[in-house]
């Protein structure tokens, strides 16, 4: 199996959302983890703050984050295993993100020898 990076991308205001859209949130991505246990795709993931910073170029620039100039921002990530891009992207297509206007990347993490 290969190992894919799935970032969703959402509106920086998802952290809005009401608290009872919010646990329905959090239940909808749980049954979907645990389904994706049970196949055998899941092996990480978070949701991330909405708080961070970006560091850029030669100066070192900090930016505070989310930035007000953007309108998405990364809520989250998962790791998925899959044996290839094709299947990786039917089992994202499964994401409850999706169902609030996401987007979803996917990488193939390429391993460098140091797992262990």
């Amino acid at each position: 199996m290969k190992e894919f990076l799935m970032l969703i991308r959402e509106n920086a205001d998802y952290g809005q959302m009401s608290v009872d859209d919010m646990q329905a949130d959090i239940q909808k991505h749980m049954e979907w983890v645990e389904e994706l246990i049970s196949k055998g795709h899941f092996k990480g993931g978070n949701p991330l703050e909405g708080a961070g910073a970006t560091i850029s170029g030669n100066e070192r620039l900090v930016k505070d984050g989310p930035f007000i100039e953007s309108k998405e921002c990364i809520s989250g990530y998962y790791f998925l295993l899959a044996s290839s891009l094709v299947e990786a992207v039917e089992i994202a297509k499964g994401c409850p993100a999706l169902e609030i206007g996401a987007n979803l990347e996917l990488r193939e993490v390429i391993p460098t020898g140091e797992e262990g």
